[in-house]
């Protein structure tokens, strides 16, 4: 069987054979892997930089989900995070960590869109206050990502009334659809009287714009801000608050991602955030690329600037 796994840290993974699957267990379904997205989560892991991957060693499998095909029967299932190792031709998972997806779903789409949907639907769903995104002003710092499009989507579909996007490039925020209002981040960071209170914040780029948002929102009386730290597309290492601003705003603090939650939430929300998923088109900045060819495409600008997805 062929498998690609990492085999010196900061290296790309490399494409090898490895012994032929044992038959699975009673509990076990033996499945052929399809499609496996590429995310900064992956690669983060293949530098044993993400917390998930703390302690690991080599070689080693970043892979974290997938879509995956039953052969006898033809149906397709989402692997869910760490169920196996994907980087390979196939998998033995167990059956409780398999959601069967609807007939005619796109495994490549799936694939891509379950990581950069999902960092928006778990931070709402599990780390935000229960109920608190329905008819709330959500604003999504990074909202001309992957991720914080995928964002607007999602707090829409789970009943926010307002949606503000930021970003750093006037002309691509411009290109963003549904929402409400659109904001240019730049320093000095300000929002524009007319935003009005937000009520949370899913923050997808960190660092002092993450402060100076925070500094500058203005809140809805008896209402705290929520602010869920996702992404740091800054690249910026911490995010220094005044100690001043938290003594002065009612704002709660948290974040957002492996870790942060569990596999009882995960578990929990996996069907209505594929749900979701099963619903939107594949993203048109996906790359794919065949396993064998790992090591070529891993590090290349196209595949580190757009969603690569790897279809053994």
């Amino acid at each position: 069987m062929k498998v690609a796994h990492v085999t010196s840290w900061g290296s790309a993974p490399e494409y090898t054979s490895a012994p032929n699957l044992p038959a699975p267990s009673p509990t076990q379904l033996q499945v052929k892997v399809l499609a496996v997205a590429v995310p900064p989560l992956v690669r983060g892991r293949a530098l044993r930089k993400h917390p998930s991957a703390k302690g690991a060693s080599l070689p080693f499998d970043p892979s974290v989900d997938g879509v995956v095909q039953d052969e006898m029967t033809g149906d397709l299932y989402y692997a869910g995070p760490m169920a196996a190792s994907l980087f390979a031709e196939r998998a033995n998972i167990e059956r409780q960590q398999l959601v069967k997806l609807a007939p005619g779903s796109d495994p490549i789409a799936v694939a891509t869109l379950v990581n950069p949907v999902g960092s928006s639907w778990m931070a709402l769903r599990c780390r935000a206050l229960p109920g608190s995104y329905q008819g709330a002003t959500v604003l999504v710092l990074g909202a001309t990502s992957t991720s914080g499009r995928a964002a607007i989507t999602v707090a829409r579909s789970l009943g926010a009334s307002r949606i503000i996007g930021m970003s750093r490039s006037k002309d691509t925020l411009a290109a963003v659809e549904d929402l409400d209002a659109r904001v240019v981040l730049h320093e000095p960071y300000t929002l524009p009287p007319d935003i009005g209170p937000v009520h949370i914040i899913l923050d997808f780029v960190g660092g002092q714009a993450a402060v100076g948002v925070l500094q500058a929102a203005e809140l809805e009386p008896g209402r705290d801000l929520q602010y869920i730290h996702v992404g740091d597309l800054a690249g910026e290492d911490n995010i220094g608050l005044p100690a001043r601003l938290l003594n002065s705003k009612p704002i709660r603090i948290t974040g957002s991602g492996m870790g942060a939650w569990g596999k009882m939430d995960v578990k929990k929300e996996i069907g209505g955030l594929l749900a979701a998923v099963v619903k939107m088109s594949r993203p048109q900045d996906v790359v794919t690329a065949s396993l064998a060819d790992i090591q070529s495409v891993w590090d290349k600008e196209a595949a580190k600037a757009k969603r690569l997805v790897l279809v053994p």
